[in-house]
Parts: structure tokens; C-alpha cells; sequence
């Protein structure tokens, strides 16, 4: 009880800094001085840290003034991204709904956002005081950041209940057993019927490098496209066979949903007027097919990152 309440305080805090501003970071850690040692407390310092690396880093990446700026902003974004896996999978399994904790993220942004545009318009620099005290709490327990992710990797890691081998993927192979196990557990939980096939999956060379996996479906804008998954062989080269299927897991919800939505029916054109990447459902949804994976499929050690995935594919592309 005591935790729901100090979670509860803390998105309160949130969720009224539209009437007033967010008490700075710095002041924060200060008044809470054992917030390493709380994971909600810790889940919170994390997200904003990653909100704050996130802006940042974008910001450079988009005005850089000089070279240094520019790896600067890689380096942020890579902060970013440490920071997120901590985040918000602290926050889930402490209890912050997956509501809250998209609410939360956007008062985050819009909160330091407003920040760094008043320091940038009165002193045309974004590191000046208090923004710059509060980046500095972040960026000094970076690598007590580091440190945590592998030690939640393993406090929550399963190596008890694995059921399935994981060997290397090679190109042009999918994992057809844990697919077959992803897919059961979208259809129990999407109101599918029992016999609704899984999507084609397609190797896509020509995919841009920048896509990793693709959902596709014939729509009002691009009726000539398939109803089908394409997927790089960069992505099978390059991610582990549980980031492989996590990811794969990711679009098959697209496609339950996107089918939910169209009664199951077999169409020529698909309507799609419900925006998945933010919607608790599929934030829960897929989350959960991270603890499933890790559950079952060694190595069973990034949930956090797919819990990071997760979490991006709203902050990222919350129109889709």
C-alpha cells in the first residue's frame, strides 16, 4: 500500500504541472536521497532523465553548431535509450499504468521542452542554470544506470521455466515455434478467432535502413499493398533471436488489431482509424510478449530492452 501511495504522489506531481512547473530534478533527488534505492523513485528519475537526454540529443542532431555537438547528440540519444529501459519498466512493474506512464511522459517533454527553448531565447545557449543542474543529476549516475539495467536484467531474468533453445537465427529463418506461442497468446488476448492464420512474413532487402520491420495492409492511401509483415535481413543479421521475435510480436499485434477492427473479415481495403503505439492495450499487450519471451527463450536477458522498445515505438511514433 505504502508503494501505490508514493507511485500515486508521484504521477499527482505530473499530472498537475500544467497548472504549475515541475519541481526541478535536482531539487528532487535532493529532497528524496534514497531514490537509487527505491525502484519507483528510481523509475521516475530515469524517465525524465531519458526524456531530457532524448530532447537534448534531438535538439543537437538538428542545429548542431559544431562538430562536438554533433557527437554530443549521439552520445545523448544513447543516454536516452540506457535511461528508458530503466524507466518504464520500473514504472509498470511498480504500478503505474501504462496510461499514466504515457500522461507522465508527455508532461515530462512538454516540461523540459519549455526549459530549454526560454534558456535558448534568453541566453541562446541550452546548458545554463536550472535545466543544466537537473542534465547534470542524469549524467552523473549514467553508469549507476548502466550497472542497475544489468542487475534488473538478471534479477529478472527466468532461468528456471526455459522451454525453448535459443540457437542463432539465420537469414531467412524465422522462429516458427516461438511465433506459434506469440501468436496463440495475441489471438487469447485480441478476441481472435481460434483459426485466424498469422500474417505472411516476407524478407524485404529493399526495406530503407532505417526499418527494421514493416506491418503492411492495403488502405484507402495504399491500396496495392499486401497484408503482410516485412522484415529486413539486416534486422535478422543484426539483433538477437529474442529481439528477432519481440520484434515480430510487436507487429502482430498491429495486425490483430488492425483485423479486430475490420471484424476478422478477409478485405480488399482495411479501414484504420485506431492509433496503436500509445494505446494502453497495445503498450500492455506487448510489453507482456516481452515477459513472455523472457520467460521461455534464453538468452532471456533484454527484457528491459524490449520494454524499451516498447515504450519508444509510443514516444516516437505515437501516430501510428
Amino acid at each position: 500500500m505504502q508503494l501505490r501511495v508514493l507511485l500515486i504522489s508521484l504521477f499527482c506531481v505530473c499530472s498537475i504541472s500544467q497548472a504549475q512547473d515541475l519541481p526541478r530534478l535536482h531539487n528532487w533527488t535532493l529532497e528524496h536521497p534514497n531514490w537509487k534505492e527505491e525502484k519507483a523513485e528510481l523509475g521516475y528519475v530515469s524517465s525524465r532523465c531519458a526524456t531530457m537526454f532524448e530532447t537534448i540529443g534531438n535538439y543537437f542532431t538538428a542545429n548542431p553548431v559544431h562538430d562536438e555537438q554533433r557527437r554530443s547528440a549521439n552520445a545523448y540519444l544513447s543516454h536516452s535509450d540506457m535511461y528508458a529501459r530503466i524507466g518504464y519498466f520500473l514504472s509498470i512493474k511498480s504500478g503505474v499504468t501504462e496510461l499514466e506512464a504515457v500522461e507522465r511522459q508527455a508532461v515530462f517533454s512538454r516540461d523540459f521542452s519549455q526549459q530549454m527553448q526560454a534558456n535558448l531565447a534568453a541566453h541562446n545557449n541550452v546548458m545554463v542554470p536550472p535545466l543544466s543542474l537537473d542534465l547534470e543529476v542524469c549524467m552523473v549516475n549514467f553508469r549507476f544506470a548502466e550497472v542497475q539495467a544489468r542487475q534488473l536484467e538478471a534479477d529478472y531474468s527466468n532461468a528456471v521455466n526455459i522451454t525453448v533453445a535459443a540457437d542463432p537465427l539465420a537469414d531467412k529463418a524465422f522462429d516458427s515455434q516461438a511465433l506459434g506461442l506469440i501468436w496463440h497468446f495475441v489471438k487469447s488476448k485480441t478476441g481472435a478467432p481460434a483459426d485466424a492464420p498469422l500474417p505472411r512474413l516476407v524478407i524485404q532487402p529493399g526495406l530503407p535502413t532505417s526499418a527494421r520491420m514493416v506491418f503492411e495492409f492495403p488502405s484507402e492511401d495504399q491500396p496495392g499493398n499486401a497484408l503482410q509483415i516485412n522484415v529486413s535481413p539486416r534486422t535478422l543479421q543484426a539483433w538477437s533471436r529474442s529481439m528477432v521475435n519481440w520484434a515480430l510480436g510487436h507487429e502482430l499485434v498491429h495486425y490483430a488489431f488492425l483485423m479486430r477492427e475490420n471484424q476478422w473479415q478477409p478485405k480488399t481495403i482495411y479501414s484504420n482509424s485506431i492509433k496503436h503505439h500509445c494505446n494502453p492495450e497495445f503498450l500492455k499487450l506487448t510489453a507482456d510478449i516481452a515477459d513472455l519471451i523472457s520467460d521461455t527463450q534464453m538468452p532471456s536477458r533484454e527484457r528491459l530492452r524490449m520494454y524499451s522498445e516498447v515504450f519508444r515505438s509510443c514516444t516516437r511514433h505515437p501516430d501510428q
